[in-house]
């Protein structure tokens, strides 16, 4: 990923997204906006928001409507986070990064309302395709039509999950009885020891992959399980229909972002990394790359793993600072391929696959809402996703090999029209300048170690951050609802 300010190496810029119905318009064209509080190297505010991805954005409005004054520092030169919307042709975008909503998700629902803005739903019409040790099945649904004795133990597996959840408390996942023994394994590691069907382990292995953005061996049971009971079940998670991919926004995710950037105006300062906050005797001192600004209260609205690239005076507590130094991004990435048209629609298919092959193990249609483009998705993890998925340094670090192996498989999946897209993106979350990874997980140890710091108050200083959520913790909602919490900690003590 190149650096801020620079186009990507995919050839998009960064500082002027083409929105839904072809406006890159000049309002939404969020560059380094020009503020007036930025013409000078101090400024003054009742509050300080580090972050302009969707959680500190929600903080700042809600912050603004209470009456209080806001600035917001943002280190790269766009909004959004780890949100982002990547030109695709005159009018059409796909989402780089977070991109679905689904039911249940009413924070970030009612904020897509409240913003005017609106959702679609994920093309589902007509069959998906499951390939498993060379067998190919065409099915309709959520699970895919596993051997019958997998298909068993996929179901005996979800039931002892979802058993194993419901004694996790949301707000206190550390206080859950077996929490100790749960959050000295991984998820991984379980799946290992319980699941008696390989099939049904590896359709476990891949979904989990997808969602946490890692290798189950690298994540938390008991963080697994804090994620089932706070984001409504395995079902849900998985499901589009009905689950927590079930819509998408129209002009992309990033759109709730660029529109609450608009709202909040000369308050936004980009390209403006803050490198320090200091606490002091009634309030703080944040500085960064453009401005230092002294303020009441400040929300760190970034993950702990991004957080931790800020100079703390006096230092954080232990806890919060080797909270900060364990904390693990995951490390997907996404790759998409555009074609003329959908074409796979017009045999039947709704670009939807879950498969054994080389290198894409999931495949999702992300055409815009008219199709007036066909784009196919999947996800690309550095170390492979389970034992037999793993790839060479020349698939992670060639573009053209990447290009080559997901072509490959879309080929083997829809035919010969797959090896032939009108153009191939990529948004490289691993070496993005400002986000260590999209999504985050949790290794063991954490959750039982360290507890409440994720967002415990310190002094003046605030944590938001979808990480901070305790129900739909990683997922946009989480995010929303962390900002408006965040906002209200603050709103009830100035």
């Amino acid at each position: 990923m190149s650096k801020p300010g620079n186009r990507n190496k995919l050839g998009v810029s960064r500082r002027g997204v083409l929105l839904s119905g072809g406006t890159a318009a000049a309002g939404f064209s969020l560059g380094r906006i020009r503020s007036a509080e930025a013409t000078t190297k101090d400024a003054d505010a009742d509050v300080v928001v580090i972050g302009a991805g969707v959680s500190g954005l929600t903080a700042a409005r809600r912050l603004v409507q209470a009456g209080h004054s806001v600035l917001v520092l943002e280190a790269n030169d766009r909004v959004g986070g780890r949100t982002v919307n990547l030109h695709v042709a005159d009018g059409v975008i796909t989402e780089g990064g977070g991109q679905w909503v689904g039911p249940g998700q009413d924070h970030v629902l009612g904020l897509i309302d409240e913003l005017d803005l609106k959702t679609f739903k994920t093309y589902v019409d007509g069959k998906s395709i499951y390939v498993h040790k060379g067998k190919r099945q065409d099915y309709v649904g959520t699970v895919p039509p596993l051997e019958p004795k997998a298909l068993g133990e996929f179901q005996r597996l979800a039931v002892a999950l979802e058993k194993m959840a419901a004694t996790v408390p949301v707000d206190e996942p550390w206080a859950a009885k077996n929490a100790l023994e749960w959050d000295s394994t991984t998820f991984g590691h379980w799946l290992d020891e319980n699941a008696a069907v390989e099939e049904a382990k590896s359709l476990f292995t891949l979904a989990f992959t997808v969602i946490h953005g890692e290798d189950p061996h690298n994540t938390s049971l008991l963080a697994a399980l804090f994620h089932i009971a706070g984001c409504a079940g395995i079902d849900h998670m998985i499901s589009t229909t009905h689950g927590a991919q079930e819509s998408r926004v129209v002009g992309g995710t990033q759109l709730v972002s660029l529109t609450l950037a608009k709202h909040l105006g000369k308050r936004v300062v980009l390209g403006s990394p803050v490198t320090e906050i200091r606490r002091r005797s009634g309030g703080v001192l944040v500085k960064s790359e453009r401005i230092e600004v002294r303020a009441k209260r400040v929300i760190v609205a970034m993950s702990p793993a991004d957080a931790e690239r800020i100079s703390f005076a006096p230092q954080l507590p232990v806890r919060r600072v080797v909270l900060q130094k364990k904390w693990h991004n995951g490390t997907e990435s996404k790759l998409f391929a555009v074609y003329d048209k959908p074409f796979w629609r017009d045999k039947g298919f709704n670009g939807s696959a879950m498969t054994d092959l080389p290198f894409a193990r999931f495949i999702v249609d992300n055409s815009p809402p008219d199709g007036s483009v066909g784009i196919l998705l999947t996800f690309m993890g550095t170390a492979g996703s389970g034992a037999g998925l793993t790839w060479s340094d020349d698939v992670l670090d060639d573009p053209r090999a990447r290009r080559k192996a997901f072509l490959d498989d879309l080929t083997t999946l829809f035919g010969p029209k797959a090896a032939h897209p009108i153009r191939f993106l990529e948004q490289d979350w691993v070496h993005e300048s400002w986000s260590e990874g999209c999504v985050s997980t949790r290794p063991p140890g954490l959750l039982t170690e360290y507890t409440d710091a994720v967002r415990k108050p310190v002094g003046r200083i605030h944590w938001a951050g979808t990480e901070t959520a305790t129900y739909y913790d990683g997922y946009i909602d989480g995010a929303v609802s962390a900002g408006e919490r965040a906002a209200k900690e603050v709103g009830d003590v100035l």
